[in-house]
């Protein structure tokens, strides 16, 4: 009996050490502020092309003429911290963050682009 509950334990507190990390790492990117966003772009090799740094900087310019200010980074996927293990993310994958959390998740700047424009 003892046994199975310190087993028990021990898989809690592994537990509750991997939902500390992926909130730990959602909070690195997420504003203090309610009306402001955080492009993230992760990759795994390559940053992202031109064309796509240049769709994401239309969103932005967009989104200030709204008054809501945006800010763009590009992570790699294995850096510091494994992203992929952690927040589920894949190469070309863009999440975007907003003061409660990830707001938007999208592998294509298109669909990304449809969701921004439909902001309020």
């Amino acid at each position: 009996m003892r046994k199975t509950l310190g087993l028990l334990l021990v898989v809690g507190l592994l537990a509750g050490c991997a939902n500390n990390s992926a909130e730990r790492s959602i909070q690195q990117f997420t504003s203090s502020m309610e009306n402001e966003l955080h492009f993230v772009y992760f990759y795994e090799n390559e940053p992202p092309e031109k064309n796509i740094r240049s769709q994401l900087n239309g969103m932005k310019v967009y989104l200030a003429r709204k008054n809501i200010t945006a800010t763009i980074s590009y992570q790699k996927i294995i850096a510091d911290r494994n992203y992929q293990k952690i927040l589920g993310v894949k190469d070309r994958q863009i999440l975007v963050f907003d003061y409660k959390g990830i707001r938007y998740n999208a592998r294509n700047i298109h669909v990304l682009e449809g969701m921004v424009l439909q902001m309020d």
